[in-house]
């Protein structure tokens, strides 16, 4: 038997983050998919982006949910499926095309520079021989890249007149100028995001930071059981 949304609020989150949304009248919530993909290294688990989206409109004071994710035009139809899966929730999708960009295969791309004066003269020959192999095989390294602050501060401002707040599910730096914008004409931030992925600067200007993982009620995909919907990794999956 399914669990009404509205009961596993009450029971699976956190009481004061309950209370600093239902008292606002009108929010607004921005969700930069891709970014929140990255927080799934840290909480060990995957979650359902139609869950998430699911349980932000049980709220009735939560009047729009925005998505900003990218397409991949080297994986279309999975990407095209992605998004009308999205599009289904009710929320609003935002989007444009990913650009690849091709990277250098260096020992940046698999330790860092710390961790690589731990190993001895020998460890460190066979790293550099392995790097100089696998250069000279030809393998080209792309990287999918799709930044949607420019879009998300844009929208915020525009908005700036529907809502009382926002609910920022991203913990990038690059979007403090709007919200500042935001706190002075009166409108209070909450900022959703998980440990080591917010950054300071939001952190500083929030009202309420809200931990994803105690947030979150829908179902959870451990690795054994994970297919990725991230564009960095393999593309969207029906």
């Amino acid at each position: 038997m399914d669990i009404p949304q509205e009961i596993k609020n009450k029971f699976m989150v956190r009481s004061d983050y309950l209370d600093w949304i239902n008292k606002e009248t009108s929010i607004f919530a921005y969700l930069d998919l891709t970014n929140m993909f990255h927080w799934q290294d840290v909480l060990g688990w995957k979650f359902r982006i139609e869950d998430a989206i699911s349980q932000l409109f049980t709220f009735q004071n939560i009047k729009e949910v925005k998505i900003y994710y990218g397409k991949n035009e080297k994986d279309l139809k999975n990407s095209e499926a992605f998004h009308n899966r999205i599009k289904k929730t009710g929320a609003i999708l935002k989007t444009k095309s990913m650009k690849f960009i091709f990277k250098t295969i260096e020992e940046g791309m698999f330790f860092q520079r710390k961790t690589l004066t731990l190993f001895d003269g020998g460890v460190k020959n066979k790293i550099y021989e392995l790097i100089d192999e696998l250069q000279k095989s030809g393998i080209a390294i792309e990287e999918p890249k799709c930044n949607f602050d420019v879009e998300i501060a844009m929208d915020m401002l525009d908005d700036i007149e529907k809502l009382t707040a926002v609910l920022l599910f991203s913990g990038d730096s690059d979007l403090l100028e709007p919200l500042e914008r935001l706190k002075v004409q009166g409108k209070k931030i909450g900022v959703v995001g998980v440990r080591g992925k917010v950054a300071g600067e939001l952190h500083n200007i929030k009202d309420k930071y809200i931990d994803f993982g105690k947030f979150y009620t829908g179902k959870r995909a451990y690795k054994r059981a994970y297919i990725s919907e991230n564009p960095a990794e393999a593309g969207p999956r029906d």
